[in-house]
Order: structure tokens, then C-alpha cells, then sequence
């Protein structure tokens, strides 16, 4: 398990978010650093696509969830 902070766009807002991955690293649990309560929760797929398992309490547009999803590639890829 890893536990590390994202940044991402959403519209016209950054938001920072801080992010727990599962042991495996295909699900991911994503919160607002602001705390807010019912986190995101993603989950990549072996041909690294992005399924939504839990749309967390904030309305995001799908490209807001792809937006997330690329800052944890990203941020995995830099740290390997």
C-alpha cells in the first residue's frame, strides 16, 4: 500500500487530493485534502483504463475522473 498526493484539474479549479493505492496497485482510494467524507474510488485495468467504483461525494465530469487517473500514472511512472 501506498499513500501519496495528486494534483488534477477540474473545469477551471485545481484540486489536490491525496491518494492510498491497494497492495496490487489497480485500486486506488482517492481524498479531497480538504477531508471531505465518501472518497473516490478507481480502479486501472491491465490495459490501463479507468473504471469509477465509487463517484465520491463531489459531481465530476468523466474527464475529471481521467484527469485523476493520469495523475496517479503519472505519478507511479516518476516513482518507480
Amino acid at each position: 500500500m501506498r499513500i501519496f498526493p495528486v494534483h488534477f484539474k477540474t473545469g477551471s479549479l485545481d484540486l489536490d487530493a491525496i491518494v492510498t493505492s491497494s497492495e496490487a496497485a489497480d485500486r486506488f482510494k482517492v481524498e479531497m485534502v480538504t477531508g471531505e467524507p465518501n472518497p473516490i474510488i478507481l480502479k486501472r485495468s491491465e490495459d490501463g483504463s479507468w473504471l469509477v467504483e465509487n463517484p465520491g461525494g463531489r459531481r465530476l465530469s468523466p474527464e475529471c475522473y481521467q484527469n485523476i487517473g493520469t495523475a496517479i500514472s503519472e505519478h507511479l511512472k516518476n516513482t518507480a
